[in-house]
């Protein structure tokens, strides 16, 4: 029986990250370049729909779990982390570290989508200008800041979260999570006793934490957050005593125990309309299984472990590229309505953002994992964790 994971390990978890980072990229197509379910029920009244109507609809409610999602990837983080400080928890190391690893990308993605706004903004000023009021174009009018001063000056330190920008909200909870990392990790035990008070805490009297007036971010992610990157270190901590749990079971029974988890998940999605710690509880399970799965039985995706390899550049720079796809459908078929009703625009979207990813993936992100390799001593190499590909 293994006692402890191995480099090849943490290559099978590159399939999980592929996963989310693509079901988040799927979701965010949908979401921009089709109608929408509530507008689609308002255009096409339900009493007249067919089976295409019945077919359109419930497919378009498998890809509503995106921020979901987002969750399972803070536990993969919480779990990574835990390895890349397992053998030596030396701050400025490590900081360096994450810093060469995750900013220049960051960077890079921000001009991403300040290229993109300059470019859909000179095509379709009707984008920014208001008159268009579906949710889409309400992400256009938000980047029309986006050049102010105090506006890039927070989007570098890692407090971007509208616009083409919407997604980089969980970046900052990563952020602070890898800031506390080196020295929290040290007390694992205590620091996972304390974040369970809080969380609790927070469940039982959210009135009380709020009016504490804790800085947003920090608020949220102490009370909110923080607990998913624990349940991530925990897991890594106690893993091969969680794998036991499931000893007995094969493969094929774990697995129906995972689809049985994301039914639950799309379950708890449409009861809660609204963001809820039972949605995020049960996708935090979800994550754990799918950990659990995937090295307990070694299971190799290979397409999807390559698009884990550069899902944390996917995960930054999709959005844009969205809607720069966008722009391009508008230009061909001289688009010029706020609504897509054709269910078939957005899927082709989906390979466009990959491809576009992976383009910049080559030009930064690969680099990065060099220079990364390069600085380690010989002998002492140790697997590059991928960061985060985090969602909305």
């Amino acid at each position: 029986m293994r006692t402890r994971l191995k480099v090849n390990d943490f290559e099978i978890l590159d399939s999980i990250r592929g996963i989310a980072s693509l079901y988040v990229a799927i979701a965010h197509c949908r979401g921009v370049l089709w109608v929408g379910g509530n507008q689609y029920l308002k255009m096409v009244p339900y009493s007249t729909w067919n089976i295409w109507d019945y077919l359109i609809f419930g497919s378009s409610m498998l890809t509503r779990l995106a921020v979901e999602f987002v969750i399972v990837f803070f536990v993969l983080s919480g779990f990574s982390i835990a390895h890349s400080l397992s053998s030596s928890k030396s701050p400025l190391k490590f900081y360096l570290r994450r810093l060469i690893r995750i900013y220049p990308s960051y960077v890079f993605a921000l001009i991403w989508a300040g290229l993109v706004y300059v470019i859909t903004k000179n095509l379709y000023p009707q984008w920014y200008d208001g008159t268009l009021t579906t949710f889409s174009f309400e992400r256009t009018v938000e980047m029309n800041n986006f050049f102010d001063k105090t506006i890039m000056l927070n989007n570098l330190f890692y407090r971007a979260d509208n616009g083409f920008l919407a997604p980089f909200w969980s970046l900052t909870y990563e952020v602070i999570f890898y800031l506390i990392a080196p020295f929290v990790l040290r007390r694992v035990n205590l620091y996972a006793i304390v974040s369970v008070i809080l969380f609790a805490v927070n469940i039982i009297s959210p009135a009380f934490i709020q009016s504490i007036k804790i800085p947003t971010y920090i608020n949220a992610f102490l009370f909110t957050y923080n607990i998913y990157f624990v349940m991530g270190v925990m897991l890594y901590v106690h893993f091969f005593s969680i794998q036991n749990v499931f000893a007995k079971l094969s493969r094929t029974q774990l697995l129906f125990i995972l689809l049985i988890s994301l039914a639950i998940t799309y379950f708890l999605k449409f009861y809660f309309v609204f963001e809820s710690v039972f949605r995020f509880l049960s996708a935090a399970l979800l994550g754990v299984l799918l950990v659990v799965y995937f090295i307990k039985h070694q299971v190799k995706i290979g397409w999807l472990m390559s698009i884990g390899r550069y899902s944390y550049t996917l995960y930054i720079t999709h959005l844009a590229s969205v809607y720069l796809y966008l722009a391009l459908f508008w230009s061909i078929f001289k688009h010029s309505t706020p609504y897509i009703m054709n269910y078939f625009v957005w899927m082709p979207a989906v390979l466009f953002v990959l491809v576009i990813a992976w383009i910049q993936y080559l030009l930064v992100e690969k680099k990065t994992k060099i220079i990364l390799d390069k600085l380690r001593k010989p002998g002492t190499v140790k697997k590059t964790v991928p960061v985060m590909a985090s969602a909305n």
